[in-house]
């Protein structure tokens, strides 16, 4: 497995695939892309942007829509900025194959409440390339998710 570099990452997304609807240059790291949010869901309601307070489990749809080549995957990290004030991450790997937003979900740990507005990076995507196309495709094996829009809850565990 090869991690996909900055210059992959752009080539692949001007095409129409990795990051098909919302890909910013800013974005682009030397591994990976920052994902940014477009809405915010704090305590049931969804909000385009808002305060988080301490000790409050929060969900972040993504703008950027992606459209995962049937061999690569991503791997999720919060970014550190987040990090340091306390928001912890529960992320899956991003299936190969996958197309859709993602739904992120976080838990402020921290004291102090923050600001997260639409827009505002919050993770970062690292995507890699595997040795062989899998057998059977995301949308195959399950695709509960696949063609996803704003913040999803739904799907079978």
């Amino acid at each position: 497995m090869a991690t996909l570099s900055d210059r992959e990452i752009i080539a692949l997304s001007r095409k129409g695939e990795l990051v098909a609807e919302e890909f910013m240059d800013g974005s682009v790291t030397p591994n990976g892309y920052d994902l940014r949010a477009a809405i915010l869901r704090i305590d049931g309601q969804d909000l385009e942007g808002g305060t988080v307070p301490p000790k409050t489990h929060f969900l972040v749809g993504t703008l950027e829509y992606l459209k995962l080549p049937d061999d690569v995957m991503g791997q999720i990290w919060v970014r550190s900025s987040y990090a340091r004030r306390g928001v912890l991450g529960s992320f899956g790997a991003v299936d190969a194959g996958y197309h859709g937003t993602l739904t992120l979900s976080f838990f402020h740990s921290g004291s102090e409440e923050f600001q997260i507005n639409k827009g505002d990076r919050i993770a970062q995507i690292v995507f890699h390339r595997m040795e062989s196309v899998p057998e059977k495709t995301y949308s195959q094996r399950s695709g509960n998710y696949q063609g996803s829009r704003g913040i999803t809850v739904k799907g079978s565990n």
